[in-house]
């Protein structure tokens, strides 16, 4: 954003030097004025356009945890029906993960654009952490996959 706000400074200041012959006040002003407006207008759009980018990311990801999320419900579902000792250890093993997923999902819903690459950071451990578990949960428990 600061590449944009000097770029536009200098377009501003080249503004007001392009028309030296003018030597009235009034005029430099003008265009001052001008050139401070087309600055304004640029850090508004470019803000803009940095909201929008910041929003469509956190929707996605959080979208993602709650899919991710959803396969961890089915599959506790799943394991709570089956009843037997192996399947509450599996199903317990999962609930963790599952409330570690939720917690990060609300650290998505919460996160600002100045925090977004922090939450970024955090999520993407969770989720290597997540996949990781599931990996080594399916290898420990096999038989519970048919």
């Amino acid at each position: 954003m600061q590449k944009y706000f000097l770029i536009l400074a200098a377009a501003a200041f080249m503004a007001c030097q392009g028309n030296r012959t003018d030597n009235t006040s009034d005029s430099a002003s003008e265009k001052m004025q001008e050139g401070m407006e087309d600055i304004r207008e640029g850090a508004e759009m470019e803000a803009d356009t940095a909201g929008a980018y910041f929003r469509e990311q956190r929707d996605k990801l959080a979208k993602s945890i709650e899919e991710r999320r959803a396969e961890l419900d089915a599959k506790i579902e799943e394991l709570k029906k089956d009843g037997s000792a192996k399947s509450e250890k599996a199903r317990k093993r999962l609930e963790k993960v599952r409330d570690d997923l939720d917690a990060k999902l609300q650290d998505v819903k919460n996160s600002t654009a100045e925090t977004w690459d922090d939450t970024k950071k955090g999520i993407d451990e969770t989720m290597k952490k997540v996949d990781d578990e599931w990996q080594e949960f399916k290898r420990d428990f096999k038989e519970l996959f048919r």
